[in-house]
């Protein structure tokens, strides 16, 4: 009796001991486990850090502050890190985006050149710094998908090991690198919670891209309703291997369109530099040319050249840029609009033409340009009056120069009398440009000129008064007739409608680009769709809700359709085709409305599944496709400024120079010399 006794003490003391020993170890786990996650998700810091406190010091200064928070704005949308670390990236950002331009502006000072290459350098200067933000958010972008790529394989190796997706995940991320892991971590921390799928559509907010939406809502749709094995293949390893293969198209696109536009945005801006040299070779070879490139024509085509590199460098970038993010605040043009004599008025051009204020809020849409229409008509105002005061500010200083250039003649046969000395023709130059002072704001007749000329007796001969008096006229007339004019008025105003236009075309060729993604987006449904087709329990609205989170471009149509989902599923679906007549995306829309007619959603898209490898191959024979039309519009766009440099300031003038030439000539012999 005492022996059995003492059996059952030692077996509730090894029970005991054991469950002591299970929850030391359980509480040495979680504790290993937070540790491990700390250690991923927060580098060390310092209270002394230079940078913080950089950014903490210009956050306080009006201009530094909007652009240090628009810096943030893409740095945090990118990466999870804490105020420390984005605050250390951001003003890190700032002084490199900031500094080089502005060493480069410290140096254009100290040099002496004219005005022309001054602004053309302060051009040049705005570019770089557009140019090194995008290329420093570009770099954490191209490196997070490099690093979700690893990551993926790292989930799909652990996953081999106990088929557990938190599991799988937790233990990837102490292979991962700090940016991936601020992610990882997130997802395993959603992806245990109590209430996951508000989590996830919290992440969805704030996810860098459409992968990492996917990758979480994969493996919280095989947690959720399990794994299931498809042509003996695992559903959640398969599914991984799609989204890898996507991400790898992806990086192969991004690649070719960097290396396509690597040297196009310097190709646009170079023709600007070489109209100095240009101008220098034209007159040292023909210096008739002076006239030309030191007149009212050289003005002209120099603001036209200005134009043109700031338009090709813009659609440059734009051509080359990723849509899936874009700016959607448009602040100075809000507070406008706030304005209540503004406001009323955008408000009314929005009502008199109903029909096509409701035209460019649906070409806005299919842009992806998410703002008020009352932003875009305001916009078209500003340009106008823009436009307006650019082409009246070009013929006030047209006038300016031809007035300068009578003053002071830019050939030395201006005067045109022979056997006169360098001398005696700087003296004429200057007797030309006292009396035209003198007389510019009365009217007067060239007896009058020739009295003056008499009155100040420096030409004693008769014929050669007469001669002068004629010259000087001449110049009088064409001096009094340099003012505003009615028709240059009116030039004005066309150059204002002209800007007007402006932000509608750059629209219309915003959507040009984003339609050249249209066909690749339905190639992605078709992988979505493959990826969640297999779950039992999935549904027509399921999938839609999975397209809309990888849609862009038929985003906005997508959720409008689930929006009346409620009202009937079949009837949305038609109105979905009617908004969207996409041949093939209509073609998907088809196969649901199949299966909400009862038809299992395997058997309603068992097409995609047989025909997978093909799609595959026409998904990135589309993809060369879109990078080789993108690069052949930005060579075309690129070479634009070089064709008017060589159409402009060398062909045009040589040619009505020889031209004007030939007709002297041809005067000169027929009037026998």
């Amino acid at each position: 009796m005492n022996s059995d006794r003492s059996i059952i003490f030692i077996l509730l003391a090894v029970l005991v001991i054991a469950v002591i020993v299970a929850v030391v170890a359980l509480l040495a786990d979680i504790r290993k486990r937070k540790r491990l996650l700390e250690y991923k998700v927060k580098p060390g810091r310092s209270g002394g850090d230079f940078l913080f406190n950089a950014y903490n010091a210009l956050v306080r200064i009006g201009f530094f502050k909007r652009y240090l928070f628009r810096i943030r704005k893409r740095i945090e949308i990118l990466e999870l890190s804490d105020n420390w670390t984005v605050s250390r990236k951001t003003v890190k950002f700032a002084m490199i985006s900031l500094g080089i331009p502005a060493a480069m502006l410290l140096i254009l000072l100290m040099l002496q050149i004219d005005l022309y290459y001054f602004i053309v350098c302060l051009i040049t200067i705005v570019m770089v710094h557009n140019s090194i933000l995008s290329v420093l958010i570009d770099r954490i972008e191209n490196r997070l998908l490099h690093l979700l790529e690893k990551f993926i394989g790292d989930v799909r190796h652990h996953y081999h090991e106990h088929g557990m997706i938190d599991e799988a995940i937790y233990d990837a991320i102490e292979d991962s690198k700090y940016e991936m892991a601020l992610h990882a971590a997130k997802m395993y921390e959603i992806l245990t919670s109590t209430n996951v799928e508000d989590e996830i559509e919290a992440y969805n907010d704030i996810a860098p891209n459409k992968y990492f939406r996917a990758f979480l809502s994969n493996c919280y749709i095989v947690q959720k309703f399990g794994d299931k094995t498809v042509d003996g293949q695992s559903m959640f390893l398969t599914n991984m291997n799609f989204i890898k293969q996507e991400i790898q198209m992806e990086i192969l696109k991004r690649s070719k369109l960097d290396y396509v536009f690597s040297s196009l945005s310097v190709i646009a801006i170079v023709p600007v530099f070489a109209l100095k040299p240009l101008e220098r070779w034209g007159i040292a070879n023909m210096p008739e040319l002076k006239e030309y490139f030191y007149g009212p024509y050289g003005f002209v085509v120099q603001i036209i050249m200005f134009l043109l590199v700031i338009l090709s460098y813009e659609l440059i970038i734009r051509l080359k840029r990723s849509y899936e993010y874009h700016e959607t605040e448009a602040a100075f043009l809000t507070k406008l609009l706030d304005i209540p004599f503004i406001g009323k008025t955008i408000r009314k051009m929005i009502y008199i033409d109903n029909k096509q204020s409701m035209m460019i809020e649906d070409l806005m849409k299919r842009a992806g340009i998410h703002q008020p229409l009352g932003t875009f008509y305001l916009r078209r105002i500003l340009y106008a009056v823009a436009g307006f005061l650019i082409s009246t500010l070009i013929f006030v200083q047209v006038h300016s120069i031809t007035k300068a250039n009578i003053l002071n003649p830019l050939e030395d046969d201006q005067i045109r009398i022979p056997r006169i000395n360098a001398q005696a023709r700087e003296e004429l130059r200057m007797l030309d440009r006292d009396i035209i002072l003198k007389y510019k704001n009365k009217n007067v007749t060239k007896e009058d000129i020739i009295a003056e000329l008499r009155e100040r007796k420096v030409i004693p001969d008769r014929e050669l008064e007469a001669l002068a008096a004629d010259r000087i006229y001449k110049k009088l007339v064409r001096y009094r007739n340099q003012y505003y004019k009615w028709w240059e008025f009116l030039v004005s105003v066309l150059g204002g409608v002209i800007f007007y236009y402006i932000p509608y075309w750059l629209l219309i060729f915003r959507k040009k680009m984003v339609m050249m993604s249209m066909e690749e987006e339905v190639m992605q449904f078709h992988t979505i769709i493959l990826m969640i087709m297999y779950v039992e329990r999935i549904s027509v609205e399921d999938i839609l809700k999975w397209m809309e989170q990888f849609a862009f471009i038929f985003r906005d149509s997508i959720r409008k359709c689930l929006n009346n989902f409620e009202s009937g599923d079949y009837d949305a679906l038609e109105q979905l085709k009617i908004d969207e007549p996409y041949t093939p995306f209509v073609r998907i829309v088809e196969n649901l409305q199949s299966a909400c007619n009862k038809i299992p959603i395997i058997k309603a898209f068992d097409q995609l599944r047989t025909e997978r490898a093909y799609y595959q191959e026409k998904r990135k024979l589309d993809n060369e496709i879109l990078v080789n039309r993108k690069g052949m519009w930005g060579k075309m766009i690129a070479f634009v400024p070089f064709v008017a440099t060589v159409l402009l300031y060398i062909l045009l003038p040589f040619i009505q120079v020889a031209i004007t030439k030939f007709i002297e000539y041809r005067n000169l012999m027929s009037s026998g010399f």
